[in-house]
């Protein structure tokens, strides 16, 4: 067996056993699989018609998908004619050297969620520069602190319960939170992260979907957090995947919307369009840099999706939202959450993505891993059909295929 090979292999099932036999991992993992499951019973008896919005949206993203370099050459004009800087990174470590030279010698960066980011390992390539990072999202910021890995593509540290939480607060704010007080730890969450946003040079963020004709990001939010991370600091840099392009600003809030009813929100708390630099018309004119931030910069990343946007095998995982519903109700996510999937993407679709993102071989173990049960595809808003997919990739992997880009 390759070498390399081997070690992801034995990285893999070590990371399953350690799941299985850490009590805590489970008692979180339990609670937050038990808090969805009965949320998303309340939101199909409010909202019945959701099922029928999802329908919609899923011809809205095979159209986007098929138009996808059309829609990305059109977002990059607007986006430009709306002040904003843009560029296309082919590749992860393309991506990563661009945000770095627009950073251009800032100390502090602070970052809303981005599964994006997780995938080049953004935060990890600047603070090996000295750049201070800081996660903002509650979740991804105590993921940070315990120096693991998300679990989940909305909520990512579900396997942290919060007696562990309690202890990383305490070591890092010399606090003595108790283990049963939450609203405090989120206090003192509050009150550190509020100190960085004030002095960080930029704030970086991803977005859940892009309106190519208006040049729009979306970025939707329950925190707060994304909102002042990105209209504080001076610079903003939005870091997004080709495959999040859609034609206009009304598909766009389909997508959001379903986006996060699968989620298990009425609503989420904060909408946040961003067009470019803030500007307002006043004096007789239209003038820039008002309040936000004085510099918008879109980066949007390729990494394998052309790859995958052009494979009428895989093409349908590119719809994917990232709503999370699937990995919810997969048997093998109950058990091991995050550590089933890639390096960085999880469950069923994320070992497709991982194929095409970071290579066949950290997509291997958990191709053998799905059960094709199919209750992922139950779920999904989009139908997305991953049992098809991963006997697909299974099929490649006996045939020797060592890359799908």
């Amino acid at each position: 067996m390759d070498p390399e090979l081997k070690k992801i292999w034995r990285n893999y099932v070590r990371n399953l056993e350690g799941a299985v036999k850490n009590h805590r991992f489970q008692t979180a993992l339990k609670r937050a699989i038990k808090g969805y499951r009965e949320g998303m019973v309340k939101i199909f008896e409010k909202y019945p018609e959701i099922k029928q919005l999802a329908k919609e949206v899923r011809k809205i993203k095979e159209n986007s998908i098929k138009r996808n370099r059309e829609l990305l050459k059109l977002a990059k004009e607007r986006f430009e004619e709306n002040g904003a800087s843009v560029y296309i990174a082919k590749t992860a470590e393309e991506a990563r050297e661009i945000v770095y030279k627009i950073l251009d010698g800032a100390k502090i960066i602070v970052k809303s969620k981005s599964m994006v980011t997780e995938e080049i390992e953004l935060r990890q390539y600047l603070q090996s520069k000295g750049i201070e990072v800081w996660e903002t999202d509650l979740g991804e910021f105590i993921i940070q602190l315990a120096n693991s890995k998300p679990m989940h593509l909305v909520t990512p540290s579900l396997h942290i319960p919060r007696e562990q939480v309690a202890e990383l607060f305490n070591k890092l704010m010399g606090k003595n939170i108790d283990k049963d007080d939450i609203p405090a730890m989120v206090r003192a969450a509050r009150e550190f992260l509020r100190d960085k946003y004030f002095k960080a040079d930029a704030g970086i963020s991803g977005a859940n979907v892009v309106a190519a004709e208006e040049g729009a990001a979306l970025i939707i939010e329950n925190e707060g957090n994304a909102k002042l991370s990105i209209s504080i600091p001076k610079k903003h840099i939005v870091v997004t995947g080709i495959e999040k392009i859609v034609p206009n600003l009304m598909d766009a809030m389909k997508v959001a919307m379903v986006t996060w009813r699968y989620a298990k929100y009425d609503v989420t708390s904060y909408i946040n369009i961003v067009f470019g630099p803030t500007g307002a018309y006043l004096l007789g004119g239209y003038h820039r840099n008002i309040y936000g931030p004085r510099e918008l910069h879109v980066v949007f990343v390729d990494n394998g999706r052309s790859s995958m946007i052009n494979n009428p095998i895989f093409r349908e995982a590119t719809y994917c939202l990232r709503c999370g519903a699937c990995i919810y109700e997969c048997p093998v996510f109950n058990l091991f959450a995050g550590y089933f999937g890639g390096k960085t993407y999880m469950g069923g679709i994320g070992t497709i993505w991982s194929a095409f993102t970071e290579g066949i071989k950290y997509a291997i173990p958990a191709a053998y891993t799905c059960l094709l049960d199919g209750r992922c595809k139950v779920i999904c808003p989009l139908n997305i059909d991953v049992p098809r997919m991963m006997l697909e990739l299974r099929k490649k992997i006996v045939n020797g295929v060592s890359s799908l880009n």
